[in-house]
């Protein structure tokens, strides 16, 4: 048992800490309760995010912040813009009723764009927390630019769906299926179960990484016969009547009046332009971390190598094994592999398009000697029917099973079936995945492995369980976990935003330019 343990621990162990509970009321009751240093780090990020959340409370619609009433100004406007330099732009929010906002919180996002140009950068916000916020665009192409910026939901908004998203174990109802010598048998199954009488509870307990679910064990049926599992949408909600009204579609992304003219950016005389080196694992990625121009990518920080044709991607792969990780915006990768530049060929799956995406996927070019592997990132899973689940594992075992070396390449992705629950199971997975992570490079440091952030996703999304607030928090928690990691961070949430992409399976030169500083790291 955890409890019984003794120093000295092993660096990569995570070493049970003491704490002291006491009841107010009962005197002299107090229990002492263990929580492991993977538990109190997860409560450290966990706490860091909630403390960007507005501490408002919800009275009037009315009262609510109006994108559509809200005004924006350049501050320090000039005539002549450099590229190099940083443009700023000021929004001063006001509610539906016209009255100036005095508190922050507002989920803004905002990009400097030129469609005759292809380009387009996201910009970093400020929020000075009485109603003003600042936007700071760093001007990296000649021409014009003009701001486009949306009010995505209001901090009265973001307060709701922080509360919503931790008022109960998630969005999701799982139902798992039991088989034995031909007989299969349904149960709710979920991250945590209520004990009812004359029922016994099925307990799949990883103590290593401290995850868990469980099952109802159906009579005469062993905890060993889960074969299956399903995970539907309940028909529940957290919000109030009123709160609802915040997330009508005509309320969500709303545009915020630009009452000046877009800028012209020129090359300057005194601008240096200093040389970059090629895109490798370990590099820190900034925010932003780069932008469009003629519809394609480029890091700020490094350069990056197009991958579009299959024999770019034949020199890159030839002779390693790919494992793409993760949900279906890793699908992509191999459904693009096969389908899209026929580079490789499915083994025994002959489904087309989406069909089957949550089964695990083999494809192979054996005379070019390219191998590439697709598995879904493990339990939980937004499925509504019945998938094979003997086929599931966390990643973190996943990730325990390979052995490396430096013709291995793995491509991880995490977070849209995670927005359904609270925040701190994508945190202790993100957490598990590091430590995985750091054990790979131990017994193989050669290994290339590629952390992509989630995508955005449809406006029309289920807000409430999808939002892209969510997500915005689980980008902030990924990038806090895996700094200081030698891996490659392909910060897809910044190119999606940038490139404006309304759908969680972006398409075009926004998925083009993923893969390719996805491939840039790799090889």
């Amino acid at each position: 048992m955890a409890g019984d343990l003794v120093p000295p621990f092993p660096s990569n162990c995570y070493v049970p800490i003491q704490t002291e509970i006491t009841f107010p009321g009962i005197k002299g009751l107090t229990l002492r309760a263990m929580k492991s240093e993977l538990q109190l780090r997860i409560d450290a990020i966990f706490a860091k995010i909630q403390n960007l959340i507005p501490n408002v409370t919800f009275s009037n619609f009315n009262r609510s912040t109006s994108g559509r009433h809200s005004r924006a100004f350049i501050v320090n406007p000039r005539r002549q813009y450099c590229v190099g330099e940083d443009f700023v732009v000021q929004f001063d929010m006001y509610d539906h009723q016209g009255n100036r906002k005095t508190y922050g919180g507002d989920f803004i996002r905002s990009r400097l764009i030129s469609k005759d140009l292809g380009a387009s950068v996201s910009g970093t916000v400020k929020d000075f927390s009485n109603g003003s916020y600042q936007v700071i665009f760093p001007l990296y192409w000649v021409g014009e630019a003009k701001v486009s910026t949306l009010l995505w939901h209001p901090s009265e908004g973001i307060a709701a769906l922080w509360r919503a998203r931790h008022s109960s174990q998630g969005f999701l109802g799982f139902q798992g299926k039991f088989e034995m010598n031909g007989t299969k048998m349904a149960t709710t199954c979920g991250l945590l179960l209520d004990k009812e009488e004359g029922k016994e509870i099925c307990a799949y307990e990883d103590t290593d990484y401290e995850e868990a679910y469980y099952c109802f064990k159906v009579p005469k049926f062993t905890c060993e016969s889960l074969t299956e599992m399903r995970g539907f949408i309940l028909p529940v909600s957290y919000l109030t009547p009123e709160e609802v009204l915040l997330f009508q579609r005509s309320n969500i992304a709303v545009e915020i009046p630009i009452n000046f003219a877009p800028i012209t950016v020129a090359m300057c005389s005194n601008t240096a332009l200093n040389p970059k080196p090629k895109c490798q694992t370990g590099m820190s990625s900034p925010f932003p971390s780069g932008y469009f121009f003629k519809n394609t990518w480029n890091p700020v920080y490094c350069n990056m190598t197009d991958y579009k044709t299959a024999e770019n991607f034949t020199t890159c792969l030839q002779g390693k094994k790919l494992f793409l990780i993760g949900d279906s915006t890793l699908r992509q990768f191999i459904m693009h592999f096969t389908a899209g530049i026929n580079l490789v060929n499915y083994f025994r799956f002959n489904e087309k398009d989406w069909s089957g995406w949550e089964k695990t996927l083999l494809a192979m070019n054996m005379e070019k000697d390219l191998y590439i592997s697709y598995r879904r990132h493990g339990f939980p899973l937004e499925h509504v029917a019945y998938y094979n689940f003997k086929d599931d594992m966390y990643m973190s075992r996943q990730i325990d099973q390979i052995v490396g070396g430096k013709d291995t390449i793995i491509v991880i992705t995490f977070g849209q079936h995670f927005r359904h629950f609270p925040l701190k199971l994508f945190i202790r997975r993100a957490l598990n995945i590091r430590r995985a992570t750091e054990r790979l490079f131990l017994r193989s440091p050669d290994t290339k492995v590629i952390i992509k952030s989630e995508n955005t996703r449809q406006t029309d999304s289920a807000v409430e369980r999808q939002s892209d607030f969510h997500g915005y928090t689980q980008y902030l928690v990924l990038r806090d976990v895996f700094q200081g990691l030698n891996v490659g961070f392909v910060d897809a949430w910044d190119m999606t935003v940038a490139s404006g992409t309304a759908n969680v399976h972006p398409v075009g030169y926004t998925l083009t330019s993923i893969m390719s500083l996805t491939f840039t790291f790799a090889c």
